[in-house]
């Protein structure tokens, strides 16, 4: 094949596997975006390509996908962007190759196998690190189409994975046939496509139809302030000056009837010390709203701190404390609900942006918290906590999952809130740092899919959009869009009821790395008994 035409289909393949990510786009291309490079690497190996050769082609293919689809990275840091880009293309590059070679020593059927296993596997490690970046999961790109996709309370965002790779070997394999001019086959696993596609769809629908929403209802008043993040939110606009904007459209908002009011990611800006939440003057104006409305839980997000003498047990992200010698503290993005009874409940945000809030292994790689990119004043890695913290209502009506920005994205650390009881989910967060792009319309999908992978209604408060109401069927009931200032109202059920995912996760993902890693063994015991041979 042309050099020119290899590198145009490599592009074509980045092409059809990035479009989907695009709100006007639907998630079909996805079923094809593999064949191209299924049919590469069938002429590699005829050809006898050497592992740089394949690895460095569809690392251009996987570097296509991942630009194209989240360019908008750049608009908060071009040098972080690109980083990604790579990082993102070398390990997909790496699942390829390695399914590549398992094809090339022991055939077409083991090959395609172990690349479905492969590829899966790579997801779910992208999931659990500390470099963890699964924004460009297959399963994902469903998210704007939820009516096909109910089967996730199931088997999670992996199972689209799956259902999107084992449409692309059947794709392959009618496009192959074609080539070979088998007609009868050419047409079996056409058939067999359509049907692989089409059966859970239709699955979906039925569930989609037939799913009646469950629990007691509870009604939401959900804030977006709409603050500039780059100009107002921490430095143009004072903490005071944001709470009173806040209590506004709040005050204007609410009812005898609302139980609970939400505000976004860092609503409060006033590094609140936990040992002192009582005595923080931002707390006891919420704390007044809350007596005025007894009946309102106010949840928002926060940034707290935590003191510790150097004597304790104390965890890496600990920093030193400049006003008192002998003291170290730690810093959270959090999450606070303030209500009549004078008990705070606080959860730290624990699935942390690299990079940003975080650098990887903190414990070992401390001395690279300067590289941090500031992006609201919080500089070096945040603290975190193991469990996933519930705010429960003083009635025990209601139990909030407070799900801090990016954690919407990973749907085996949500069920770890519904496993400890979260009949709701608030999800706040500020998507006002990728502009008017694509960003913040694909976090917003993967909020649909967590709700029907859990089966809960979710309230979501965004700082610059979109804030919104979603079912348990995944659908956006209520929105208020990009660069609105204002409120929600609505109502949700608070849905009591496990889900086959929320109990046992991403089971998808540890079989496939199970038997990935019998294929790796396998593979290794070939490549070391043909060195003892020759």
């Amino acid at each position: 094949m042309h050099k020119a035409v290899r590198i145009l289909v490599l592009v074509l393949a980045g092409v059809l596997l990035a479009s989907p990510w695009y709100e006007a786009v639907p998630a079909w291309p996805l079923f094809i975006g593999f064949v191209p490079l299924l049919y590469l690497g069938d002429k590699w190996i005829k050809e006898n390509r050497r592992w740089r050769y394949t690895f460095f082609s569809v690392f251009l293919a996987f570097f296509v996908w991942s630009a194209i689809a989240t360019w908008w990275i750049c608009h908060a840091t071009v040098g972080g962007g690109i980083f990604a880009f790579f990082v993102t293309a070398f390990l997909m590059a790496i699942a390829f190759q390695l399914s590549h070679s398992v094809r090339k020593r022991f055939g077409d059927r083991m090959g395609l196998i172990a690349f479905v296993a492969i590829w899966i596997a790579y997801e779910q490690f992208f999931h659990n690190s500390e470099v963890a970046w699964p924004w460009l999961t297959l399963g994902n790109a469903f998210g704007q189409e939820v009516k096909v996709i109910q089967w996730y309370e199931f088997t999670g965002v992996l199972g689209g994975s799956l259902w999107v790779l084992i449409g692309n070997v059947a794709a392959y394999y009618a496009v192959d046939s074609y080539l070979k001019k088998e007609s009868r086959w050419c047409w079996f696993y056409v058939v067999l496509f359509a049907v692989l596609i089409a059966a859970p769809a239709i699955y979906s629908l039925s569930l989609f139809h037939s799913y009646k929403e469950k629990g007691s209802v509870a009604k939401i008043l959900v804030i977006q302030p709409n603050i500039d993040p780059y100009g107002e939110k921490f430095s143009g606009m004072t903490n005071d000056q944001q709470v009173d904007l806040m209590l506004d459209i709040a005050e204007q908002g609410v009812t005898a009837d609302v139980d609970y009011v939400v505000t976004p990611e860092t609503a409060i800006d006033d590094r609140i010390w936990e040992s002192s939440i009582d005595q923080n003057f931002t707390i006891a104006r919420f704390r007044n709203f809350v007596d005025s409305h007894p009946r309102v839980k106010w949840v928002s997000g926060a940034t707290t701190l935590r003191l510790y003498d150097v004597r304790d047990t104390v965890p890496p992200t600990a920093r030193k404390y400049p006003m008192q010698e002998g003291y170290l503290y730690d810093r959270f993005n959090s999450a606070i609900q303030i209500d009549t009874t004078g008990d705070y409940q606080v959860y730290h945000k624990s699935k942390l942006v690299v990079g940003v809030e975080m650098m990887p292994y903190p414990k070992y790689f401390k001395m690279l918290e300067r590289l941090s990119i500031d992006l609201g004043g919080v500089v070096g890695s945040l603290g975190t906590q193991q469990n996933r913290g519930v705010f429960v209502s003083h009635d025990k009506q209601f139990a909030v999952a407070p799900v801090i920005c990016y954690e919407s994205v990973f749907g085996e650390y949500l069920a770890g809130y519904i496993r400890n009881g979260a009949n709701l989910i608030f999800v706040v967060t500020n998507d006002g740092w990728w502009k008017d792009t694509p960003g913040y319309k694909q976090h917003l999908s993967y909020s649909s899919i967590r709700a029907i992978e859990m089966r809960r209604s979710i309230a979501r408060s965004a700082n610059t959009g979109i804030s919104a109401f979603i079912n348990q069927r995944g659908e956006v009931l209520d929105s208020l869009g990009w660069w609105k200032r204002g409120s929600i109202l609505g109502t949700i059920k608070a849905n009591t009821q496990l889900t086959f995912y929320a109990v046992y996760g991403d089971f998808i993902g540890r079989i496939a790395t199970l038997v990935s890693a019998l294929f790796l063994l396998l593979l290794l015991s070939r490549v070391l008994m043909r060195k003892k041979s020759s």
